[in-house]
């Protein structure tokens, strides 16, 4: 795995383009060969983990991107010709785009793993310690959960790279990346505090992210068991989290926090490019993605506040994503979990395990009168899972959701008309070159 730092920098090199005075990276993160000695060290090392997840790589654009560009929520309009292979589900290894969501993602897990392996060595207080461990299992998990999303079996990487003698290292098998992800939010969430700052992990956000681990394992699976844990952590954060969905829709990107359960928190310094990339030409944007007429389409003519606060149109008419419109300071928060998904996770849950019809459209119904619309006329499982998917697809448009959720269901060759061995990633070029024991992925 290249997570030296001096690798890192080479392959951010290669891969900028004439953009680069755009792409700027986080200003408060720290090499992950800094030397931790003591607590402030550990500190400087986790906020540098968590920032990050500001990487263009990853929340701080491109994994945002292509969740709905992949899918069916997003075409390419731009200029950077990488996404149009993101669009097609045709992707080259050394597409830039690609490498760089798996370069941020192991970096990400490279800063955690560089305090988790010294941590129990500095001197700090039993609630600072489990503190900082929570943190960094929450983000490895989340790292190592979305690179599994993409590229299906990956290495676990639980020790740090800090020279060249650890870089080959074989992908692991699905089941036990998954056994890893699990593992590790479950320690969290033990150890996490139950309320935190915005942008920090609570014992919630682990939580809720084993309801979604659990969700997909479950699909994979077929397991019942594994489906009932899916829906026993979106209960328990349902139920005990002390979350409260936003009054309006419009409130999520309006300032209201009481739904939020993890997200990424931009400000000036450490921005993201969110609205440059939606915003069209005629507003000074980059335009290099767009909400297709089959996507603007597919809104209920009767569900015009999700949509006036998804999509609207520039003076040509172009359609455009505008859940991301801070163009000047790209400050837009970027949600990583809400509450409004657990709802959603503990209905798909019971859905393709047969439980309780009236549970399954209760809960799909607290989204939807939310938005004003009528409540579903679905009645039997499978309307019930259709219903959920297209509640799914408008709910959550734009957020990084709508690819995992077609290949999570098996749904991706149905909807977008791709054959099944394209829905993985093809593994990085750079990566191939430099783990001698990595393969790629079939058809690639």
């Amino acid at each position: 795995m290249r997570k030296i730092s001096y690798i890192l920098i080479v392959l951010a090199l290669a891969t900028i383009s004439c953009t680069k005075m755009l792409d700027v990276q986080p200003t408060a993160s720290v090499s992950t060969d800094e030397a931790i000695k003591d607590e402030s060290g550990v500190n400087k090392a986790i906020t540098g983990a968590y920032y990050s997840l500001h990487d263009v790589g990853n929340y701080g654009r491109n994994h945002v991107i292509v969740e709905d560009l992949a899918a069916d929520n997003l075409v390419w309009t731009g200029t950077t010709r990488d996404y149009l292979q993101v669009e097609n589900n045709l992707i080259a290894s050394d597409n830039s785009i690609i490498d760089g969501i798996w370069t941020s993602n192991y970096d990400c897990i490279n800063r955690v793993n560089n305090v988790l392996v010294k941590i129990s060595d500095i001197d700090m207080s039993a609630d600072k310690r489990n503190l900082y461990t929570g943190d960094g299992l929450f983000l490895r998990a989340l790292s190592h959960f979305n690179l599994l999303c993409y590229f299906g079996a990956i290495p676990i990487k639980t020790q740090p790279t800090l020279d060249l003698s650890n870089i080959n290292q074989a992908r692991n098998a699905v089941a036990d990346v998954y056994n890893q992800i699990i593992a590790d939010l479950l320690q969290a969430e033990k150890i996490l505090p139950a309320t935190r700052s915005l942008g920090w992990a609570s014992s919630f956000s682990a939580t809720a992210l084993l309801a979604r681990v659990y969700l997909s394992q479950y699909h994979l699976t077929g397991d019942p068991a594994i489906g009932a844990l899916a829906k026993a952590k979106a209960d328990e954060v349902i139920n005990e989290g002390g979350f409260t969905l936003a009054p309006a829709y419009i409130d999520l990107f309006n300032g209201n926090t009481t739904e939020s359960i993890f997200e990424v928190v931009f400000d000036a310094q450490n921005y993201n490019r969110l609205a440059q990339y939606f915003f069209p030409v005629s507003l000074t944007g980059r335009y290099e993605v767009s909400p297709p007429a089959a996507f603007v389409l597919s809104f209920q003519t009767t569900d015009t506040v999700r949509f006036d606060v998804s999509i609207t149109f520039d003076e040509k008419n172009l359609p455009y994503g505008i859940k991301y419109k801070d163009f000047t300071s790209g400050t837009d928060r970027v949600y990583v979990l809400r509450l409004a998904e657990m709802y959603m996770i503990r209905a798909e849950a019971q859905a393709y395990t047969n439980g309780n019809i009236e549970e399954i459209r209760s809960d799909i119904n607290t989204l939807r009168l939310r938005s004003g619309l009528e409540p579903t006329t679905a009645t039997t499982y499978p309307e019930l899972k259709l219903a959920i998917e297209n509640e799914r697809r408008h709910e959550f448009a734009f957020e990084s959701q709508r690819w995992s959720d077609l290949v999570r269901t098996k749904r991706a060759t149905t909807v977008l008309g791709i054959d099944e061995k394209y829905t993985l990633f093809p593994i990085p070029l750079s990566e191939l070159q430099t783990n001698t024991l990595m393969t790629q992925n079939p058809g690639y």
